[in-house]
């Protein structure tokens, strides 16, 4: 690996003039005297001043030189500077990134990456930007292209980050067999001939209306990109009968992911930092968050429209600077397990990142909640704070309940969406956030954070049931 040329460049002149003043004849080095007759410096102070910086050239150039062939990570690639196992590991390299799709996309310089991964401003954080716009490549994904005769099927059943968080692990699973996926958004089965072993209801599109079950087809392309092939081309395949349906379980998919059944959470750096590859898609031994962050980048395409109207509604809530994001989980959760009802915690968690990450200068507070009572429970607590929310563009007071999705409008289904992608956009944005373990919004944020950000700067206020980040 070539060492740095910045530190080479040090070491050499260092040396360079250390051979000066030891190969200059002695009389060249005696004190010379100005116009005016008087002595520069004394014979006796010249003789000490030459020692010292013989002494001082002599350890710089050795340090130069000793960095220099010992520094062999230097390249273009992404750092973090956490203070754990994570200390000065390699995320992503460039050339371990070599998709033939991102040839066109210009290389970034390392400054590049620091300096646009670490700016808070809303106009210029990675999601209100296109992806082809991100320092680091993310081209789409072609999903068409799978070679392997095992065709994944799955439905939505279940609230949108929850089964977001499947469709990445099956995206990846799919990319690294290289196999086609499918998205059912509808009801019934695939093929009559199957005896109904692949039935499909999808619960986030569907609707009650006077009585009657419909769907909202297409529910996902509503507000992204393509994820899996497309309708048409799934019935293609299904009807070429060349095919291996397979559905899986939200186990089956865990294990795939992980090995095994395990927790969405862990503390052991072998299986957080796992090394992975995706050879079909540019992938070559990633360690295994960055190659997830990055996947998702790839995969989670929000459409121009939605992300504009969501970055201009976060922009005018003021956020034009470094800021920490809330995240507030009750709703429906209320039923399924215990929750925060108090925002002490997150007061208390909140003045601890002002000192770590702000420098003690209380930042904005961004709130995303499905229950914007909350807004008022901070103002009250913190009354000298400034908290902002998608709230005071619209109001979810009573908390979101998933079981009543199927009685929304149109309107009222678009509604809670895009308030719900800008606030997924202005918490993976915030220098710093603090929010549940209960909920899967949290996990998804976590992996829409930049390649850049830091574990500790994702702070849980309530400990998940096993201890650990998101993997």
């Amino acid at each position: 690996m070539p060492a740095n040329p910045r530190l080479k460049d040090i070491a050499s002149k260092s040396l360079h003039f250390l051979r000066y003043l030891l190969c200059t004849p002695a009389s060249s080095l005696t004190p010379q005297r100005n116009h005016s007759a008087h002595l520069i410096m004394p014979s006796s102070h010249l003789s000490r001043r030459v020692k010292s910086v013989l002494a001082v050239t002599t350890a710089l150039a050795a340090a130069s030189l000793l960095f220099a062939s010992l520094n062999k990570d230097y390249r273009p690639f992404l750092r973090t500077p956490a203070n754990d196992e994570q200390e000065h590991r390699q995320l992503l390299q460039l050339n371990s990134f070599n998709d033939p799709k991102s040839i066109q996309t210009r290389t970034p310089s390392p400054t590049d990456i620091l300096d646009q991964a670490r700016s808070g401003f809303m106009h210029n954080t990675q999601w209100c930007r296109p992806p082809e716009e991100d320092a680091f490549p993310a081209p789409p994904i072609d999903y068409n292209q799978c070679e392997n005769p095992q065709l994944i099927h799955m439905d939505i059943n279940g609230g949108m980050t929850s089964y977001l968080n499947k469709i990445l692990k099956v995206a990846m699973w799919a990319a690294r067999d290289n196999s086609c996926f499918y998205i059912n958004e509808g009801l019934g089965v695939l093929n009559e001939a199957d005896g109904g072993k692949h039935f499909s209801h999808s619960k986030l599109g569907y609707r009650l209306v006077d009585g009657q079950d419909t769907y909202m087809i297409p529910f996902l392309t509503r507000y992204f990109g393509q994820m899996g092939l497309e309708k048409s081309r799934f019935e293609e395949m299904l009807a070429s009968g060349t095919y291996d349906v397979i559905t899986p379980s939200p186990s089956d998919i865990n294990h795939h992911d992980f090995g095994g059944k395990a927790s969405l959470t862990t503390n052991d750096p072998k299986k957080r930092f796992e090394i992975m590859s995706i050879p079909q898609l540019g992938y070559n031994n990633v360690e295994r968050l960055s190659l997830k962050k990055h996947f998702l980048r790839r995969m989670f395409r929000i459409n121009a429209d939605v992300r504009d109207r969501a970055c201009h509604r976060l922009a005018s809530q003021g956020l034009d600077d470094e800021y920490m994001a809330l995240s507030v989980r009750r709703g429906d959760k209320v039923t399924e397990t215990s929750i925060l009802d108090t925002v002490d915690p997150y007061i208390r968690l909140a003045e601890e990142g002002i000192n770590s990450h702000f420098d003690g200068k209380v930042p904005t507070m961004f709130v995303a909640t499905d229950d914007c009572s909350v807004m008022q429970e901070f103002r009250d607590a913190r009354p000298e704070w400034t908290f902002v929310s998608e709230c005071d563009n619209a109001s979810e007071a009573n908390g979101f309940v998933y079981k009543e999705m199927k009685l929304w409008s149109e309107e009222q289904t678009d509604a809670h969406f895009n308030k719900f992608i800008a606030e997924m956009i202005g918490m993976a944005s915030a220098r710093y956030w603090i929010g549940v373990a209960t909920t899967n919004v949290s996990y998804w944020v976590y992996f829409m954070r930049s390649l850049e950000a830091t574990d500790d700067s994702f702070i849980w206020a309530d400990p998940p049931r096993v201890p650990g980040l998101p993997w």
